[in-house]
């Protein structure tokens, strides 16, 4: 765990729509490092190392991050070229085995002592990724733009870089606890590349499945045939200026990464889509309604069963619960749920 090198790319400001410092940083770190860049028309980044040492039959793992933040604040720092002050300070966990003393990482504007975000959403997941780049011969990663306004860079991926991935990891979530299962209502890997890497991922200290808003791997998983998956990576508070990093945290996704690609290698793991089931039937009007009344069977079939519709409640109450703690509005939140029964067929 490089501690500098973090603080570096944390310092880099970055905002939606002007992502051009952090993606100038990683072109350097690629042409520095003999690993192949590219840049795409939308502006998202693609590195790709070892494609000397690929044989047939072989699919690259692929990590993924994205550039931007929401903090608007730090475009003036953007034009000048300048940069965040990060600071170290004592973080104090209280756990059920006492007191645990991490440290901890915030910014302020520079030459001042006002907190302003720092930026690890999903900038710690710009870190990681450049660090997997150090850790492996064989690797690709996409570094996405305007993640935070509605996944704009990944609905424009380049589909021939992906064409040879075989699987995806994003680190972008908060903690170093955090597996996100389902994003947007879209499933990111299916059940048998889940017993895959439960283990590995437990090992590592990751253990809550999560269901989640959107981030770049939901656009990946709808529109390639690879599994994928998202980790937390150490930052809180994202999305405010009180926004921090915990230095063991981001450390901790880095080594859960490094031991997922080991054991995953250079497979190709084919994600098996499940076609959404309408647990409410489309079929809906007055007369069929009564009837099914006095039926059971055909009430099941018009509404579902009840295991099914448990498990959509509690798909979409977790989702609500998930973007309240996050600081999501009412509005944020209806248009998701929406979005979460359009694209599970859930509707009458």
């Amino acid at each position: 765990m490089n501690k500098e090198k973090l603080k570096e790319v944390l310092s880099l400001p970055s905002i939606s729509g002007n992502e051009s410092i952090v993606r100038n940083y990683i072109a350097d770190y690629a042409i520095k490092n003999d690993i192949k860049v590219m840049v795409d028309d939308k502006g998202n980044i693609y590195l790709t190392k070892g494609s000397d040492k690929m044989t047939e039959g072989e699919f690259y793992p692929c990590v993924v991050s994205h550039m931007d933040t929401v903090h608007r604040s730090h475009s003036d720092l953007i034009e000048k070229d300048l940069r965040l002050d990060i600071e170290e300070y004592d973080h104090k966990v209280d756990t059920k085995d006492g007191i645990v003393n991490q440290t901890g990482l915030i910014a302020k504007l520079p030459g001042t002592d006002t907190q302003t975000g720092i930026g690890g959403d999903d900038k710690c997941g710009v870190y990681v990724c450049l660090e997997m780049f150090n850790k492996f011969d064989v690797l690709k990663g996409a570094f996405f733009v305007e993640e935070e306004i509605g996944m704009l860079g990944s609905r424009q991926a380049d589909d021939n870089f992906f064409s040879n991935v075989g699987y995806a990891i994003q680190f972008d979530a908060p903690s170093d606890n955090w597996i996100s299962e389902v994003c947007s209502g879209v499933k990111l890997f299916d059940q048998e590349f889940k017993e895959e890497i439960t283990q590995t991922l437990n090992e590592s200290g990751y253990t809550k499945f999560s269901i989640d808003p959107f981030t770049d791997v939901n656009q990946l998983a709808t529109k390639y045939d690879f599994n994928c998956l998202n980790l937390g990576c150490g930052y809180y508070r994202q999305h405010t200026d009180s926004e921090y990093v915990v230095i063991e945290e981001v450390s901790n996704s880095l080594k859960a990464g490094e031991k997922l690609i080991a054991k995953l290698g250079l497979e190709k793991y084919v994600h098996n889509k499940i076609v959404p089931k309408s647990v409410i039937s489309e079929r809906y009007d007055k007369d069929y309604y009564y009837e099914n009344l006095q039926n059971v069977d055909k009430y099941d079939t018009l509404y579902g069963d009840e295991e099914e519709l448990d498990e959509v409640s509690e798909s979409i109450t977790e989702l609500v619960i998930t973007m309240n703690d996050q600081g999501y509005d009412v509005e944020d939140i209806k248009d998701e749920v929406a979005k979460y029964l359009i694209d599970n067929s859930l509707y009458v």
